[in-house]
């Protein structure tokens, strides 16, 4: 009786962990699908925006009122001197505001802002910080420059942290869709992921046919392109993908520019660093460096054509060097990707 009633409890027991663990295998699939951490994020992203707008205004708030007795000194209570003063620190906040609002959108799509914007939002703290503690250098008052120099400062370090913030979360909604797929990537489906190409073949009409581009018996005026992982690349862990070495990122970002259909002026940091989990900044300085070395082999490639027959330099390769694996090349207008094999 009693070892038939232990295992009756050990089958009931096995049948509530097993349906614990459907329902919480569910529920993990759920919770890490794209469209959910993208929720996530985006909640994560409105409390960021509002915390930031918080002390922004606040720390502006602070300034206003010894910007205005700074531009008010030596005038009379209430004189329209007293009361222009009043004007000068909303003239340097409202600027600084404007550009602070657009980096809030540029940042959210992984854009870059020209670098004026940056020159007038340190220019605009720049002033705000002088005219607040001018008084308190002029007395050399340890209290008094301390006081003075934190609110400014924390704007100043805000809207230098704002524009990088949004820039991870979109970064992570984008890490989310590219880690929802199952077993290694090539650089093209990271790409796809990350929203810059599409996954599927593309055909391109060629306007005007360039060199090295087009091979023997193939149609000049048409090229088709294959899809993510075509021409026997190869496949990449996540993990590596993200952790690739400067050199390795270089070659790739070389071979985007080198297949023809994109400028490097439309190859952008943000792109760059959206593949491999970096920086816009370092996807900027991986563009530069692939551009030099990309400057020096076309000096070279031109010197050849000029050298007596018989005598050739040694080829450069056309696909990824250094076992860099397959890539991806994105079309000038983010929808055309080509193949390239390793």
């Amino acid at each position: 009786m009693w070892p038939r009633k232990s295992a009756q409890s050990l089958q009931e027991r096995a049948t509530v962990l097993a349906a614990e663990a459907e329902h919480s295998a569910k529920v993990r699939e759920l919770s890490t699908h794209p469209d959910v951490v993208a929720l996530q994020v985006e909640r994560v992203r409105g409390q960021v925006n509002r915390l930031m707008w918080t002390g922004i205004v606040l720390g502006m708030a602070f300034c206003m009122t010894n910007v205005q007795e700074f531009g008010a000194e030596g005038a009379e209570e209430w004189s329209p001197g007293w009361w222009a003063a009043w004007l000068l620190d909303p003239m340097v906040s409202l600027v600084l505001i404007a550009v602070v609002l657009a980096e809030q959108t540029t940042s959210r799509w992984q854009l870059a802002t020209p670098v004026w914007a940056r020159r007038a939002r340190w220019a605009t703290l720049g002033a705000t910080y002088a005219m607040n503690t001018w008084k308190a250098w002029g007395a050399l008052d340890p209290g008094q420059i301390l006081l003075h120099s934190v609110p400014p400062l924390v704007v100043f370090v805000a809207t230098e942290a704002a524009p990088e913030l949004r820039d991870r979360l979109t970064a992570a909604v984008k890490a989310a869709a590219a880690d929802s797929g199952d077993g290694p990537v090539t650089v093209a489906e990271a790409a796809a992921a990350a929203g810059i190409a599409p996954a599927a073949a593309t055909v391109v009409e060629a306007a005007e046919p360039q060199a090295g581009t087009v091979h023997e018996g193939s149609d000049a005026g048409t090229r088709v392109l294959p899809a993510d992982g075509a021409g026997g690349g190869t496949r990449w862990e996540r993990e590596d993908l993200l952790s690739a070495e400067r050199e390795v990122r270089v070659e790739q970002v070389k071979d985007l520019i080198r297949g023809g259909l994109i400028p490097s002026v439309e190859l952008t940091g943000s792109q760059v660093g959206a593949i491999f989990g970096q920086s816009p900044r370092t996807g900027r300085r991986d563009i530069e460096d692939a551009e030099r070395e990309l400057g020096m082999a076309q000096n070279e490639s031109s010197d050849a054509q000029h050298r007596p027959a018989g005598m050739s330099p040694d080829s450069e390769h056309d696909s990824s060097s250094g076992g860099a694996g397959a890539l991806v090349l994105v079309g000038p207008d983010r929808g055309v990707t080509l193949g390239v094999g390793a």
